[in-house]
């Protein structure tokens, strides 16, 4: 009889897991909602992997100002990230053309043709006009995605007020998203790696940028930006005095200050995985493009099919619980691969960093939301757009540092992408890189984890309260105050 009940337990979990079962919002609105995610991650992958290694490998210009060009980059990511966000909110809704879902329709063609436009960049150039091209391009790629990220998430908050329908329209939409994301991680694996035709990459490049447009016009086609979404949104209206005053308010609440280091320090170092890989496979196993393809398409088809799994954990257990439990894969997949030497070792333990991936970013994706809902709630002003370009301005300034050390590590060690085999300091320096600078990273970021302040009982709190708000138009009196301020 138990091992009856105990089966029916763990059958409707899964029966529970897969069906993204959560009050509020169907699986077709859910659906609806996830769909315009890829758009942005997928240009940010051939960014931040492809363009990485074609620069290095095929352009000529060297690791040292590739990762200078990143570093400029994230500093003016940082800059313009508070200042997009915070005009956000003060816009108003425009009967004619709506506010977060216009944003998404024209910032996006830019992002598309300075995505392929930098493709375009000539070895015969100067490192320096390399350098400043690529720099350029950066530039105006950077400033549409974060006014569509900012609208994006923006958007996601109002159109799903409680951590269970965002967990649900994020793990939707990471399916579309890492198989588009797969489909961009192929151009450096099959054309970049030793023995590729390199003279495909932007004709392949080109149909990988056609695809995501289609899917951007689908995607956006049937999303609704109706009046009655900000009916409840008392507008934030501020001047730049009182903007600074709210900010450093935001800046130094504990729950900001532990999300913004976990994010800087584990996260960014998470983010690099399959940048990392590209090289390791390369040059260190020395691996063929369609043997790394194929490992990183079974990894990430076997932690893309437990996805709602830890989805329905992360709703059951909340976010702190999920990563301490993570913990132990991900050291163990860190450290094997770096000492690992063949092909079967590398399947296992890239397997586990991958898994532990997705399901730490699966853990965290609920942590910034409910900041900015938790501060609605004690305030009566949601101020979306200013949180997303504070949260915005520490993590893209500061997640540079691991792209920085990544590619230091690599031109002090001697990697020059240009020879067909590297020095054995430079496979040192890409084992250590790969494996043991960002587990070092996952551990004093766990750090922030103990010190975050909401566990799985203050979250559905913010949640329930959350969806009380969108439900009920404000009054000019702010919701009681029901929580601790949160101050360091």
């Amino acid at each position: 009889m138990a091992k009856t009940k105990q089966r029916s337990r763990f059958l409707q979990m899964l029966i529970d897991s897969f069906s993204f079962k959560s009050s509020g919002l169907s699986f077709t609105q859910k659906l609806k909602i996830s769909l315009p995610a890829p758009i942005l991650s997928v240009s940010q992958v051939i960014i931040h992997q492809v363009y990485i290694k074609y620069y290095t490998d095929v352009i000529g210009l060297s690791a040292g100002l590739v990762g200078l060009v990143y570093l400029i980059y994230n500093i003016w990511n940082a800059v313009n990230d508070p200042l997009i966000g915070a005009l956000i909110d003060r816009q108003p809704y425009n009967p004619k053309h709506g506010k977060y879902v216009y944003l998404l329709h024209v910032t996006v063609p830019f992002m598309m043709i300075t995505t392929l436009a930098m493709a375009f960049t000539q070895p015969s150039w100067s490192q320096w006009a390399k350098f400043g091209v690529f720099t350029a391009e950066l530039f105006f790629f950077d400033t549409a995605a974060t006014a569509y990220g900012v609208a994006y998430g923006s958007y996601v908050q109002i159109a799903a007020p409680t951590k269970e329908e965002r967990l649900d329209i994020g793990t939707i939409g990471n399916y579309l998203t890492y198989g588009m994301s797969f489909l961009a991680a192929m151009i450096p694996t099959l054309l970049l790696f030793r023995g590729g035709n390199k003279s495909l990459f932007i004709p392949v490049l080109s149909i990988v940028v056609a695809v995501q447009t289609v899917v951007f016009i689908l995607a956006l086609r049937g999303l609704k930006d109706t009046p009655e979404m900000y009916a409840t949104l008392k507008p934030a209206k501020r001047n730049n005095k009182e903007t600074l005053r709210a900010s450093w308010q935001i800046i130094k609440s504990r729950p900001f200050l532990t999300s913004i280091a976990y994010s800087i320090i584990a996260m960014s170092a998470l983010g690099y995985y399959s940048t990392s890989y590209l090289y390791y496979m390369d040059a260190v196993i020395h691996a063929k493009g369609t043997t790394a393809t194929l490992l990183g398409f079974i990894t990430h088809l076997i932690a893309l099919a437990l996805m709602p799994l830890m989805n329905y954990f992360v709703k059951k257990w909340g976010t702190k619980i999920n990563i301490y439990i993570g913990m132990i894969p991900v050291t163990i997949g860190y450290l094997g691969l770096t000492v690992a030497h063949t092909v079967g070792e590398v399947y296992i333990y890239y397997g586990l960093i991958v898994f532990c991936t997705i399901y730490f970013a699966t853990a965290a994706a609920p942590m910034n939301a409910l900041i900015i809902d938790e501060d609605e709630w004690r305030t009566g002003v949601r101020k979306t757009g200013l949180y997303s370009g504070l949260f915005s301005i520490f993590n893209t300034s500061l997640a540079s540092i691991q792209m920085v050390l990544f590619t230091t590590i690599m031109s002090r060690t001697g990697y020059d992408g240009t020879k067909a085999v590297q020095s054995a300091a430079a496979i040192r320096g890409l084992r250590f890189a790969t494996g043991i600078l960002p587990l070092i990273c996952m551990w004093i970021g766990l750090i922030a984890i103990i010190l975050y302040p909401f566990d799985r009982k203050k979250e559905r709190q913010i949640s329930a309260e959350s969806r009380k708000m969108r439900q009920t138009v404000r009054t000019d009196t702010p919701p009681a105050q029901q929580s601790a301020d949160g101050q360091l």
